[in-house]
């Protein structure tokens, strides 16, 4: 399938330098299509779910204008602490997102999730970074419909191990997180960079995938989109995001 090529890209870490030998996704169904591939050749059950562009420096990053799901799967999965190759990676950016686990399973359905509905069906939240990548050279330029298809610009994600599951009066519309590079604060972001409050943005998510016929499933992790400016980064940094109460989340790059 042609499709493939875009898998292939995704587990070799290498970019498109030809459009034209691709299928260029129409419209967003067709995108989503070929998203799923990635999740079809992965080792293990689909471990989640992620956000992107859910910021305005999110979205001038990537070149959309507004928020897109992306698949998270195991294989780019790494503990709190890890150390995280740039070798192949042509982003080199690090983003600090707050990481919800699902209590159960979200069906679809017509009507769309009020953010209440969504809230209830969260067990915890974990601090996270994403080190986001893309199979495009030029990937701020190629559009919505290919960055759907390239996952989302996912790449490999880190998890704290320290789940949180007394969340329920924090208010994530004002949180503070501040991210550190070499033992210095280089970013500070806030809740409210991720569409207005984290907890929108899930819902937002829950209701597209909702729109797809897709079930997001219990014990899924979905990332809701940096709360900082996307920081760039080069081999050789230390990041530590501080999450403060919800606690820290670090990684080396090599």
């Amino acid at each position: 399938m042609i499709e493939d090529k875009y898998v292939e890209a995704w587990n070799k870490r290498i970019t498109h330098k030809n459009l034209y030998s691709l299928k260029i996704p129409q419209n967003r169904d067709e995108a989503y299509k070929i998203q799923e591939e990635y999740e079809k050749v992965s080792n293990s059950d689909l471990f989640g779910w992620k956000i992107a562009a859910t910021s305005l420096d999110g979205q001038k990053h990537i070149g959309v204008d507004g928020p897109i799901a992306g698949r998270l799967l195991k294989e780019r999965y790494n503990k709190s602490g890890a150390s995280i190759s740039l070798k192949q990676n042509i982003m080199k950016k690090v983003e600090a997102e707050f990481a919800f686990k699902l209590f159960n399973d979200i069906q679809p359905r017509l009507n769309k999730y009020s953010t209440d509905e969504v809230l209830e069906s969260l067990d915890s939240v974990v601090p996270a970074i994403e080190i986001p990548d893309s199979r495009f050279f030029n990937f701020d330029k190629v559009g919505g419909n290919l960055i759907i298809a390239d996952n989302a610009c996912a790449g490999d994600f880190i998890l704290s191990d320290h789940f949180v599951s007394d969340f329920k009066n924090i208010d994530f519309k004002n949180f503070k997180v501040n991210c550190y590079k070499n033992n210095e604060l280089a970013e500070s972001g806030i809740g409210s960079n991720v569409l207005g409050d984290p907890i929108i943005a899930l819902t937002w998510v829950i209701n597209e995938l909702s729109s797809l016929n897709i079930t997001c499933k219990k014990q899924q992790i979905i990332m809701t989109g940096t709360c900082i400016k996307p920081l760039t980064v080069q081999t050789g940094d230390n990041i530590v995001m501080d999450f403060y109460e919800l606690g820290k989340v670090d990684c080396h790059l090599n």
